[in-house]
């Protein structure tokens, strides 16, 4: 099941991501961070082994990262006494994604979503 707290473990994770590869914080819809010497966008996903497994990605911002040559950044974490342990992290360019296969959101950020199990992308 999920935390009530996705959003502080998820936020963790991604800085850890950001000072791991020197990337430089600018968030917006689609992205989060940049490479800071080429403004390239990368937009980073994270989940929890012990929770889902999958990280989630909308069709929507996936298409604007591909035409802008971006990249994700997957961090895979453990949580662990209200913060985490981050087991694993990878850079994959966008357009070099495994299948992805779209299912309605319900409405949710006005975009169809695939759920990319962790094996696949780390």
């Amino acid at each position: 099941m999920p935390s009530k707290k996705a959003n502080k473990y998820g936020t963790a994770a991604e800085y850890h991501l950001i000072d791991e590869r020197d990337l430089q914080l600018a968030r917006s819809s689609w992205h989060d961070a940049i490479f800071p010497t080429t403004g390239t966008p990368v937009e980073i996903k994270s989940c929890d082994v012990d929770s889902t497994g999958y990280f989630q990605i909308y069709e929507k911002y996936h298409r604007k990262l591909v035409r802008a040559g971006g990249w994700y950044g997957f961090v895979l974490y453990r949580r662990k006494q209200g913060s985490v342990s981050v087991l694993r992290t990878r850079l994959r360019r966008a357009s070099k994604m495994p299948l992805l296969r779209w299912s309605s959101t319900g409405g949710h950020r006005e975009s169809r979503k695939s759920k990319v199990p962790a094996r696949q992308v780390l």
